[in-house]
């Protein structure tokens, strides 16, 4: 991994060349992109907060069991760098936590989180990018982990995409590039006996062809090949969409695409073909956004080790409620179901909610509510977890030359 590492941030130099320096603003959010319109140079933001919340079931157990409360306390340095040039944009991200509880002091840890996303532009119609991201948490609650039960225990994910984006004609843009993902559990805690981890590898290409001003045209086709280290197994998934997308105003969009799914044959079952959906809404206007996408695919699974049938519908808002005071909420469902062995199905659903109040420029007031629900079709598969709290953020971005 640290080896790793090390090339994701070579990588990132040789994309970033020369440049000039000057100032380019910044958030806490990890990057997806680097923001093409922001002033050339370098801008560092630094940030530091701490948050207090009360966690009702800190060690994660099913309904019947006995669960836990606890008041934990959180102290959290950030810290996101920006570059902005004629021909290269870079955005890199870390996000540590002092994580400490009041009573069960040995559930204390330092979680870690970072995100590098660099772009270079070799010529006015030929781009390359890199995108990568990497979490080591002490649960299996994240999104991220596709098929895998929450429980306590030590975990770890790292995704790290690279390719190009070509400009074939005035109306016509095509993207390749090729993934690497990595997954990885302790084994601790009870209960995480089953969660294997794994690796995967594949690419994938994507087409796209405005029509006119409001209509685009979307072909997408993926390939993974993914191995879970325990067993050996090894999984063939490929996925093809084709849809569009349609412009309903310069604030709302709307996109849907349909194919097929397919899992090549393995040593548990024989070749399965399913359907492939796509679709959702986005709508920004000034500091009000709207975010809501559903997806069904296969994708390989590392909790039980195989691969899953996934479902799963997001939503995201924010929105201004006065001068200073805003608030923003998410919701993510997820439904696994497995296709290459007898591992009983999984229901997930995430709720978070926040309302801020700006008391400086570089001050910022949050309470928060989060909460986690999973079913597993077995006896006491029940894990419900709820934390409200509060939270105080200070951040100054600062210019680099």
């Amino acid at each position: 991994m640290t080896r790793g590492l090390l090339a994701l941030l070579v990588l990132a130099g040789l994309l970033i060349g020369s440049g000039r320096a000057a100032a380019q603003g910044s958030n806490f959010v990890s990057p997806a992109a680097a923001d093409p319109q922001a002033a050339a140079g370098w801008s560092l933001t630094p940030s530091l907060s701490y948050s207090g919340s009360w966690d009702d079931n800190v060690l994660i157990r099913g309904n019947g069991d006995e669960t836990t409360a606890d008041f934990l306390s959180m102290i959290n340095p950030r810290g996101t760098v920006n570059f902005n040039g004629r021909r290269s944009h870079v955005s890199a991200s870390y996000d540590g936590a002092f994580v400490l509880y009041r009573e069960l002091s040995s559930l204390n840890s330092y979680d870690q989180r970072g995100s590098l996303y660099a772009e270079r532009l070799l010529s006015p119609h030929v781009a390359l990018f890199v995108r990568s991201s990497l979490a080591k948490v002490p649960t299996t609650e994240l999104t991220a982990f596709i098929g895998v039960p929450f429980v306590r225990n030590g975990s770890r994910i790292a995704d790290t995409r690279g390719g190009a984006n070509v400009g074939l004609t005035k109306r016509a843009t095509a993207t390749v590039s090729y993934d690497v993902q990595w997954v990885d559990f302790d084994h601790s805690a009870p209960g995480s006996e089953a969660l294997q981890g794994g690796h995967s590898q594949g690419a994938s290409a994507s087409l796209r062809y405005i029509i006119d001003s409001r209509v685009t045209l979307i072909g997408d086709y993926e390939i993974t090949h993914a191995i879970i280290v325990a067993s050996g197994e090894a999984f063939d998934i490929q996925n093809t969409w084709v849809g569009a997308d349609y412009k309903l105003s310069e604030e709302t969009r709307v996109f849907g695409a349909g194919g097929l799914s397919r899992l090549g044959v393995t040593q548990f079952s024989e070749a399965r073909i399913g359907p492939a959906l796509r679709a959702g809404l986005v709508h920004n206007f000034r500091t009000l956004g709207v975010d809501v996408q559903y997806s069904r695919s296969f994708v390989p699974a590392y909790g039980f080790g195989g691969t899953m049938q996934n479902e799963e519908l997001s939503g995201r808002v924010r929105l201004p409620l006065a001068r200073r005071v805003s608030a923003s909420g998410g919701v993510a469902w997820r439904r696994n179901d497995p296709l290459t062995q007898i591992d009983p199905p999984l229901r997930s659903l995430w709720i978070e909610g926040s309302i801020g109040y700006a008391a400086t420029p570089r001050v910022r007031l949050e309470a928060f509510f989060a909460g986690t629900r999973q079913t597993i079709e077995r006896p006491g598969g029940e894990t419900d977890r709820n934390r409200v709290g509060f939270q105080v953020i200070t951040a100054k971005p600062m210019r680099i030359r």
